[in-house]
């Protein structure tokens, strides 16, 4: 076909026109459907920050002392002020080891007591902190372990740790009281708890034996029973065991809690106790054959020696356990704590070797810190006499307990053993 004139020409020029545009916009692309949406991500918590260690603890001191070897001489003090003002109570325990804290300004700070001998010449002198006023020793003891103690500042009398809430007492002054974490205090110590109270008598004997008037306390039970013999226990150093260790309160706790059976206990205070308690035939002859008759004529009790018994502690204990070794017909039940059976050269097991009645029951406690005290001129290794006690005792008595506790020449000792020792002599018969 021929195409001729200016529509011809008008033709190609639009047909020229479509080829350019197609030739600059491309041919279209074949369909692809639309990629996913990828999801968000999801939101995480910023790191928690690691918490510091707790004042009271022995990673929280040490994380102090770290503290303080970065900072500025000029801050330290503040830093231990920050960390005083957390803690709660001092000396710092954890596993077998203890931080001993004193904060003050002082030239010397020492520590003694059960831990080492209350010895003068073997104090602990804690180290003060730099650029602060915190002295501190570390020590390792038991797990379990009580231990009293003092502090010495500038070198004069021992006084309480300030930090410290627990305290023992003694016939002199308190002390304060270290307790290890494994440390536990016997349940009969808890005087918190309403239990029905006993009742608790003062009164007084004359003893041809001793040549004067003796006054004693008897404790009662709580609904005593009229004519009903009740098992009886004889307690030397009486009045200490009623004021420094409230004796009548865990007798209310082990009886309403049936550890043991319901006893009238009979506390006797010396006059004379270094000659009283040292195995004296006198005295002895005043126990058996004039108070525990009296007692037994006027406050209902047994007169069987087998539910007789006798508890001292120290020379009160060698005292009672001689008393049961040579009255074995008046005393079949006995209780030493921390006795000193090594005096006279071990006479108290030569006694007991030569006995050839049969011996009742007895409960012997030591400290294993006790293995220098001091009595009579003597310095008596406690656990080591002991030992030497019940090996003689084994095989004449009826039955011995030994027990032998982290712990030192103390009250806290006696006080903590007085239950066990009654659980051992006076527990109830299966049924009861």
């Amino acid at each position: 076909m021929r195409l001729s004139g200016g529509y011809g020409r008008s033709w190609l020029a639009g047909l020229f026109l479509v080829l350019l545009l197609v030739s600059c916009q491309g041919l279209p692309e074949p369909f692809t459907a639309p990629a996913a949406t990828p999801p968000l991500p999801t939101p995480t918590s910023p790191p928690a920050p690691t918490p510091l260690p707790a004042a009271g603890t022995i990673a929280g001191f040490d994380y102090l002392r770290q503290q303080l070897q970065t900072r500025p001489a000029a801050e330290r003090q503040g830093l231990v002020n920050q960390y005083m003002a957390q803690l709660q109570q001092a000396p710092v325990v954890g596993g077998n080891r203890a931080v001993f804290l004193w904060q003050g300004a002082a030239a010397t700070v020492a520590v003694w007591g059960d831990m080492n001998g209350w010895s003068p010449n073997q104090l602990w002198q804690l180290s003060r902190l730099p650029d602060t006023d915190l002295w501190y020793y570390t020590a390792e003891f038991e797990p379990a372990a009580r231990l009293d103690y003092q502090y010495i500042v500038n070198n004069q009398a021992p006084r309480l740790d300030p930090l410290n809430p627990h305290t023992v007492p003694t016939r002199f002054e308190p002390r304060s009281e270290l307790r290890m974490p494994a440390y536990r205090q016997p349940p009969e110590l808890d005087l918190s708890a309403a239990v029905p109270s006993g009742a608790v008598t003062r009164h007084t004997l004359d003893s041809a034996a001793l040549s004067q008037e003796r006054s004693f306390w008897v404790y009662r039970p709580v609904g005593e029973i009229v004519g009903r013999d009740y098992p009886v226990l004889f307690v030397l150093d009486g009045g200490d065991y009623l004021n420094l260790i409230s004796a009548p309160d865990i007798l209310d706790n082990l009886i309403a809690n049936r550890d043991i059976l319901p006893l009238v206990v009979v506390f006797s205070t010396p006059v004379l106790r270094e000659q009283e308690y040292r195995r004296s035939e006198a005295y002895t002859r005043f126990l058996a054959d004039e108070l525990a008759p009296y007692v037994q004529r006027n406050f209902g009790v047994v007169v069987d020696p087998a539910q007789t018994g006798v508890l001292g502690s120290g020379l009160g204990g060698l005292a009672a356990v001689h008393a049961a070794i040579t009255r074995p017909d008046r005393f079949g039940l006995a209780a030493g704590f921390s006795g000193f059976y090594n005096l006279d050269e071990e006479a108290l097991a030569r006694a007991a070797g030569r006995q050839t009645a049969a011996l009742g029951r007895f409960y012997l406690v030591a400290g294993g810190y006790e293995t220098a005290v001091s009595e009579l001129g003597a310095a008596i290794n406690v656990p080591q006499a002991s030992q030497r006690l019940v090996q003689v005792l084994q095989p004449r008595a009826a039955a011995v307990q030994y027990d032998e506790r982290p712990q030192g020449h103390s009250w806290g000792l006696w006080r903590d053993s007085f239950g066990e020792a009654l659980r051992f002599l006076y527990a109830p018969s299966p049924g009861s």
